[in-house]
Order: structure tokens, then C-alpha cells, then sequence
């Protein structure tokens, strides 16, 4: 029986079996890359266990951190709901005490203590502001819209706040060019606009000061614009950008909610509010509101 074919034995493949060293050198290039190969691939595995365990320590971050935003989120939303039931527990008999130093200040009182009824109406209307932004930012629904005389609204701005600046020595004079200007709008959140303008106004000139009101309709007789100016320190050139953002305040104590209900107010109205200061030369907030037709009045501003 012959036997099987070796490469000495095949005279016609044509291949020759290699020399004995030759085929040492092929086995030791073999085993050689087999070597770096395997180096390779352990190099490779080692690269990917660090990488993996890189990941795994990134997944336990992220999922650390997003439970911690959670248990804020929660947190915040217990805060807010909170914070908007005790507005709403507050409101009630604030408005009480305010009808009740109303009557007060109606009735015949000494002078002196007309005074004093004043600056307890003066401290109710400023804690009213603050309890009417905590529910205007954390449940107002959308604004419950009738006619508003701007003109009337600008008057009653006056009326109402004048105890609040009068207790800080400030003068709070208007010019009102808005009588028998008419908007669609809910009437107690605008007076909340003004109230909080006017209240950061006079905090913002503790030792008195100056704060005017101008109401009057723009040049082409579509727009309604009031102006909120004062004599205060002004507002640094890098808060501008930041001041009508919820919980931006430079006041100790205060939440910063303010400005950002205004605005959202008067965005709800289709309307506009920007700031304007220079440092040393008070500060100006400016309101724009579209009449659509509105408009029955009125003196240009």
C-alpha cells in the first residue's frame, strides 16, 4: 500500500519541501506574530476592561445624579405646593386686615394716628405683593380677561402704593395720559405688576427717594405704553440680563420672584417689559401692551 504524498514525494506539484533551517525560520516568524497577536489582543482586552469599568463608574454617576435631580424635583415640588397653600392660607385674612385699615383710615383719626394706620396699610399691601407672587408663579391659571381702563389703573397705582413709598420718604407722583384707554385684561394682575415695580422701587432707596409713573398711548395709536421710573442706585450693567429670572435678587430676604411674575404677566397679556439703568441714575421698566382695537382715548405718551 503506498503511502500518503509529503511535500518530498510530489514530484509534480512542483513545490519543493524547504530547507530544515528555512523551516525553523518560518515556524519562529509564526510563533513570533502569533506572540504579537496575542499581545495585541490582551492589550485590546485590557484597553476595553479599563474602558468598561470607566463606564460602569459613568452609569453609577449619572444614576446617582439623576436620582439626586429627582429627589430635587420632588423636593421643589413639595416646596412650591407648599408655598402656594400657605399663600392661599394667607391671603384670605390679609385681606381682612387690609379691608378693616381701610375703614380705619376712613374714619375720623388724629393725625398721628392716621399716620400709624398708614403704616400698617403700607405693611399689608407689601406682604399682599409677596403672598400674590408666590401664587401667581407656582398655580396662576391663565388670566380671567374684561375691559381695563389703563387710566383707572394707573390712578389706583397711586392710590394704593402711596402709603408704601410715603413711609420711606419717597415721592410717588404720575403722568397719566391713559384715561379712557381700554385693554382686555385681568385687572388684578396688572395691579400686581405695579405693585412689585413700585415695591423693588422703594427698596430699592431706603433713605427716599423719587418714583414716576407715565402712562400714555404710543405715536400710532395701537399700543399702550407705561413707564416706571426712579431716582434709586440703579442696576448694574451685569444683573440686567438677569433680573427677571426667578430667584434672582440682590435684596436679603427676598425670594426674587418679583420681576419674573411681571413678566409673565404681561407676556400673558401680549404685551412686553424691558429694563433700562445706568449705575447712580435709577433704574426705568418700561410696559407695551397692543390695544387691538381697543383704544377709545388717550394721549400719546
Amino acid at each position: 500500500m503506498s503511502s500518503l504524498p509529503t511535500a518530498t514525494n510530489w514530484p509534480d506539484a512542483g513545490i519543493a519541501a524547504p530547507p530544515p533551517a528555512l523551516a525553523a525560520t518560518i515556524r519562529g516568524d509564526d510563533e513570533q506574530s502569533l506572540r504579537h497577536a496575542f499581545r495585541s489582543f490582551a492589550q485590546a482586552a485590557d484597553s476595553l476592561e479599563r474602558s468598561y469599568g470607566r463606564l460602569q463608574a459613568e452609569v453609577e454617576r449619572l444614576r446617582r445624579e439623576l436620582e439626586d435631580t429627582q429627589a430635587k424635583l420632588r423636593r421643589e415640588q413639595a416646596l412650591a405646593e407648599i408655598s402656594a397653600l400657605l399663600a392661599h392660607e394667607i391671603r384670605n385674612p390679609l385681606g381682612s386686615l387690609e379691608l378693616f385699615a381701610g375703614l380705619l383710615a376712613e374714619s375720623a383719626l388724629s393725625p398721628e394716628a392716621r399716620k400709624w394706620v398708614e403704616q400698617v396699610q403700607a405693611g399689608l399691601r407689601t406682604l399682599a405683593a409677596t403672598v400674590n407672587n408666590v401664587l401667581h408663579f407656582h398655580s396662576a391659571p391663565e388670566p380671567e380677561r374684561a375691559p381695563v381702563d389703563l387710566g383707572q389703573l394707573l390712578a389706583w397705582a397711586c392710590d394704593f402704593l402711596g402709603p408704601v413709598a410715603r413711609r420711606c420718604r419717597i415721592e410717588l407722583t404720575a403722568d397719566n395720559r391713559l384715561e379712557g384707554v381700554s385693554l382686555a385684561a385681568d385687572r388684578h394682575r396688572l395691579e400686581q405688576v405695579f405693585a412689585n415695580l413700585v415695591l423693588n422701587a422703594v427698596r430699592a432707596m431706603p433713605g427716599g427717594g423719587w418714583i414716576h409713573l407715565r402712562g400714555g398711548t404710543v405715536a400710532d395709536g395701537r399700543s399702550a405704553r407705561i413707564v416706571v421710573a426712579d431716582t434709586g442706585p440703579g442696576i448694574p450693567p451685569e444683573h440686567l440680563g438677569k433680573i427677571f429670572e426667578a430667584g434672582f435678587t440682590t435684596q436679603a430676604g427676598s425670594p426674587g420672584l418679583g420681576l419674573a411674575v411681571s413678566r409673565k404677566i404681561v407676556e400673558q397679556h401680549g404685551g412686553s417689559i424691558t429694563a433700562a439703568s445706568r449705575p447712580g441714575c435709577g433704574a426705568q421698566f418700561t410696559l407695551t401692551f397692543p390695544l387691538d382695537g381697543n383704544l377709545s382715548g388717550g394721549v400719546a405718551a
